[in-house]
């Protein structure tokens, strides 16, 4: 899965796209090494479930950005779904 952000925190935290994934539109946040607990949808904002919590100034930290970059975000969805090589987003 490639990166879509830098890395937040220290390298802590980055936000991450996999290519060919399902709808609905969204990025997968890598916390601590775990990179399946932690996916949030690019327009609405929703944490998709199953998964774990971050961490709540971690949550609102990566809601904001995602919301800074939503076009862009979307954009990369849309080439990833084409098998398009995705980049940093911001």
């Amino acid at each position: 899965m490639p990166p879509v952000s830098h890395p937040f925190k220290n390298g802590a935290l980055v936000v991450l796209m996999n290519y060919s994934d399902h709808a609905p539109p969204h990025v997968h946040i890598k916390y601590q090494r775990d990179v399946r607990s932690y996916r949030l949808t690019i327009q609405e904002r929703e944490w998709l479930k199953p998964g774990r919590d971050l961490p709540p100034a971690l949550r609102r930290l990566v809601e904001s950005w995602v919301e800074a970059h939503e076009l862009e975000l979307l954009d990369q969805w849309h080439k990833a779904q084409s098998g398009e090589q995705v980049e940093i987003v911001g």
